[in-house]
Parts: C-alpha cells; structure tokens; sequence
C-alpha cells in the first residue's frame, strides 16, 4: 500500500503542470537600465526619444508579462530601480512603450505607486 501511495505522489508531481516563476529584478534591471538615461531627460533635452537597447528591453518585459503575477512583479522591479537613480521625470515612463511601438500603457511610476493595480 504505501509503494502504491509513493508511487501516485511521483506520478501526480510528474503529472503537474510547470508553473514558471514571476521575473525576478535581477532579469528585469539589465533590461531597463537603457531606459534611464532617457527618463532623466528635460523635457527640452528629449532628442529622438528612448534608445533601441530600451526599446528592446522594454519589448522582452513586455514579452515576459504573461500574467498579472508577472506584470506586479515587473513594476515593483522598475519602482525599485527607480528609487535608486535619483531625480527623473515619472510622465516619461508611460511615453516609452509609445515611442517604441510597444502596445502597453505604463502609468507614470512614483515612490509611492501601487504595483497591484498594474492590469
């Protein structure tokens, strides 16, 4: 009986769907990081707007937001780095996925900033 039992707790872990785990900040920082520089921008200083490496790192988070999990996980991420590069403009955030021709509305991110309301 209990190498039946065994034998069915092995088969039902087999059995079980993956789940794949939220982003974790150290795969989502390398990919914001080119986006700094454009959000520490004046508004008279924007030049052609984002860079192609934020474009592009924008694009794989977008990519990688499967689901709201993902998408909470992602934004206290950004919230976080954010909190680390001193002065910048928040109204810029929702502006790159824009400029990009990411199909994604990024609200203008703050200290303060309410992840779980990220849709």
């Amino acid at each position: 009986m209990n190498r039946l039992l065994g034998f069915l707790a092995v088969l039902f872990l087999v059995m079980r769907p993956a789940t794949a785990a939220t982003p974790t900040c150290t795969k989502v920082y390398p990919k914001v990081l080119p986006c700094l520089s454009y959000l520490k921008l004046v508004t008279s200083d924007e030049g052609d707007g984002p860079s192609p490496a934020c474009c592009a790192g924008v694009k794989d988070l977008y990519n990688e937001a499967k689901s709201k999990p993902d998408r909470v996980a992602i934004c206290e991420c950004i919230k976080d780095a954010l909190s680390k590069v001193g002065p910048y403009n928040p109204e810029k955030i929702h502006e790159i996925p824009k400029k990009c021709g990411i199909p994604i509305d990024l609200p203008p991110m703050h200290a303060n900033f309410d992840c779980s309301k990220v849709a």
